[in-house]
C-alpha cells in the first residue's frame, strides 16, 4: 500500500493478518482442488473399484504409502505464520515394524527452512481397541534467509495410538518431541491428533490438528497414496 507520499508504508497488524489468512485459503484452495483432481481420476478409473478396504479394516501402520501434506501453523504471540509442506514415505519392515522417510519444506516470513529425516516405528496389534506405537527418528536441518543461516542434527521421540474408527477411518492422537541442538527452538513438543479415511483401497484423506510448547497451533490437510 503507497502513502501520500508514495513512499512504502508498513503494513499495520490487521492487515498482515489479513495477508495471512489470505495466503492460508489459497493455499487450502489450491491443495483442495488438487485432491479433487485426483479423486475425480481414481473414480474414473474402473480398476479403482476395489472394496474399501479389501480386509475390512485398514489403518497406516503396517502400509506401504506415500504421503503429501500442507500444514498452516498459527505462531502465538506473532503476526507471522509458518507454510509446512511435508512429503511422507512409510515402509513395512515386518511385522509391528516400519521404517520412514520425510521432507519438510517450511517458510516463515523470509526465512526458509528444511528437513530430512528418517524413523522406525513400532507398534502393536494385540489389542482390540486401537495399536499403540513408539517412533524414534534422526536427520538433519537447515534455515537461511532474513539474516538467518543454521543448521543442526534433528532427533525425535513420538508414541501414539491409531483407534480404528470404522473400516476405512483412523484417529491417532500423538505426543511427539524434537530436539534440533543448534537451533534457536531447541525443544520442540506436539500434542495433536490425525485422521485419515480411504477413500478407496489405494487414496486416501488425511487432517491433523495439534499444538506445540510454545502455543503455536498447527492445521493439516493432505493426501496418502497406498502401494
Amino acid at each position: 500500500m503507497e502513502s501520500a507520499r508514495g513512499g512504502q508504508r508498513p503494513a499495520g497488524p490487521t492487515h498482515q493478518t489479513t495477508m495471512q489468512q489470505n495466503h492460508f485459503f489459497k493455499s487450502l484452495l489450491l491443495l483442495t482442488a488438487a485432491l479433487g483432481l485426483a479423486g475425480a481420476a481414481r473414480a474414473a478409473d474402473p480398476m479403482s473399484a476395489a472394496p474399501v478396504p479389501p480386509s475390512g479394516t485398514m489403518g497406516l501402520l503396517g502400509q506401504t504409502y506415500a504421503g503429501l501434506t500442507y500444514s498452516y501453523v498459527d505462531l502465538k504471540h506473532s503476526t507471522s505464520h509458518t507454510d509446512d509442506y511435508r512429503f511422507d514415505y512409510n515402509q513395512p519392515l515386518n511385522a509391528g515394524l516400519d521404517s520412514s522417510l520425510s521432507y519438510d519444506f517450511m517458510q516463515t516470513g523470509p526465512v526458509k527452512q528444511q528437513a530430512v529425516a528418517g524413523a522406525l516405528r513400532a507398534y502393536s496389534s494385540a489389542y482390540s481397541w486401537g495399536k499403540p506405537y513408539v517412533e524414534a527418528g534422526a536427520g538433519y536441518t537447515w534455515e537461511r534467509g532474513g539474516g538467518v543461516r543454521d543448521n543442526s542434527v534433528l532427533w525425535e521421540i513420538a508414541v501414539g495410538t491409531e483407534f480404528q474408527l470404522a473400516p476405512a477411518f483412523t484417529l491417532t492422537p500423538f505426543v511427539k518431541y524434537q530436539g534440533t541442538p543448534d537451533l534457536a527452538s531447541r525443544d520442540l513438543w506436539n500434542y495433536g491428533a490425525k485422521a485419515n479415511y480411504w477413500v478407496d483401497s489405494q487414496w486416501a484423506l488425511t487432517a491433523g490438528l495439534d499444538r506445540d510448547n510454545h502455543q503455536a497451533m498447527r492445521y493439516l490437510v493432505g493426501t496418502n497414496f497406498r502401494f
